[in-house]
């Protein structure tokens, strides 16, 4: 009897440990990377699985650009990862249909396998035409090739320094396409409205919110990572959808400056874009694939910024160089040919370790603060920076894995712990 109690008790607490994330000292992340010191660099890409002419050329200019880089951990994919033409029936396809789908290696693999791209994972969201595939598929794939990693539609990553220990950057990564609404009511594909009908928690804003406030004390950079603009002179959709995701969309604008982030990434917006909003830069790098232009959206017409569309470029990425001892961070635009288009400065970290902590933005008030408005102060267009001279890359690979395997350890040393506090109460 007793025995089987103990066994009954190491069970539960086991599975307790399999289902239940690690709190840890800094959230329970679910990616780690380790730069070598207080600098780093990543690029950014989106709206790339097109198997056009212009996908591969960017794919080359990123390679270029990776060997010059200081320490490139990763790309930040910002989503729209597979594009597909439409069936026999015309109905729209997108995304990836499992974890074999010749796509991987005809529109990833086999495009962005150049010397200095071929060791950087590729940090990835879902995007509206990945929701017309198999979701999970994606999640998976890292498995099998650790080049493409999505831990969950929503989850945390964090860069540290090797040395120090210190974290350089937090990154949130959210799903938006549950979050912008206009898909509900009008999916683009049976395949879409299916898996948004499935979703046990659609609810990304409050998800967001709750972890922006749970990273606050966090060191560094904070960068909240999506798929659709939040921030654009741009509209990509029909007036009446774009009305809906704009409604949408700037509940989201309201989270990021109640919580101080100092920038947002995101794609779907085919083009190159750069706007700075009540202290958030908005950073859109839509190019991967192919460039557009768009109508203008007069929401966010008076914003100031930098635009590279379809009548400039035929593609483009961009990079960020983070120098955390400097305090600062450079973004740099590129066409498709690695030509740099505009390369602005980010400001040094906005929030500090050792403010008090914020709180979650309630968002069912009607009334909101006067700093969350959209008003004329606190827009800044950052000045183009003259020096463009970069260091040669440095490898991180060895660096990352024992990060992980640390991460690992100390996850099982977490869990065995409770296990044998559980068998000593027994």
């Amino acid at each position: 009897m007793i025995m089987e109690r103990i066994a009954e008790s190491l069970f539960f607490t086991l599975l307790l440990c399999l289902v239940t994330p690690s709190s840890g000292e800094h959230g329970g992340e679910d990616l780690v990377f380790t730069a070598t010191g207080p600098r780093f660099s990543f690029l950014v890409l989106g709206d790339w699985g097109m198997n056009t002419k212009s996908q591969r050329h960017v794919a080359r200019a990123m390679n270029r650009e990776a060997a010059s880089l200081h320490d490139p951990l990763f790309v930040l994919n910002v989503g729209d990862s597979f594009y597909k033409a439409k069936d026999a029936t015309g109905i729209k396809q997108g995304g990836v249909a499992d974890v074999t789908d010749p796509v991987w290696r005809e529109r990833f693999e086999d495009v962005y396998h150049g010397t200095h791209l071929q060791n950087i994972p590729f940090v990835s969201i879902l995007g509206n035409h990945d929701y017309m595939g198999n979701l999970t598929a994606q999640m998976l794939y890292g498995q099998q090739n650790g080049r493409f990693l999505m831990p969950d539609r929503n989850y945390v990553s964090r860069v540290v320094d090797a040395q120090t220990g210190e974290t350089l950057a937090t990154f949130v990564h959210i799903d938006t396409t549950p979050e912008v609404g206009m898909y509900f009511d009008k999916p683009e594909s049976p395949t879409m409205e299916r898996n948004l009908r499935q979703l046990s928690d659609s609810n990304t804003l409050r998800w967001l919110n709750a972890t922006l406030a749970r990273v606050a004390n966090n060191a560094g950079y904070k960068f909240v990572v999506g798929h659709h603009p939040v921030v654009s002179v741009h509209g990509s959709e029909t007036k009446k959808s774009q009305k809906t995701m704009r409604e949408r969309v700037d509940k989201i604008r309201l989270v990021l400056e109640n919580h101080k982030v100092d920038a947002y990434f995101n794609g779907h917006l085919h083009l190159l874009e750069h706007r700075t909003l009540n202290g958030v830069t908005y950073i859109v790098s839509g190019g991967g694939g192919k460039v557009k232009s768009y109508a203008r959206n007069e929401k966010h017409a008076n914003v100031p910024g930098w635009t590279a569309d379809g009548s400039d470029v035929e593609g483009g990425f961009a990079t960020l160089s983070v120098d955390l001892a400097k305090g600062e961070a450079n973004v740099r635009y590129l066409d498709s040919h690695g030509q740099e288009l505009f390369s602005p400065n980010l400001s040094h970290p906005r929030r500090n370790s050792k403010d008090p902590p914020f709180q979650p933005l309630r968002l069912g008030d009607t009334q909101l603060p006067r700093a969350l408005r959209i008003g004329s102060q606190g827009v800044v267009l950052p000045q183009l920076r003259a020096d463009t001279t970069r260091p040669a890359l440095a490898s991180t690979t060895l660096s990352n894995i024992k990060s992980s395997l640390l991460t690992v350890t100390r996850s099982f040393g977490r869990c065995f712990g409770r296990v044998w506090k559980q068998v000593v109460r027994t």
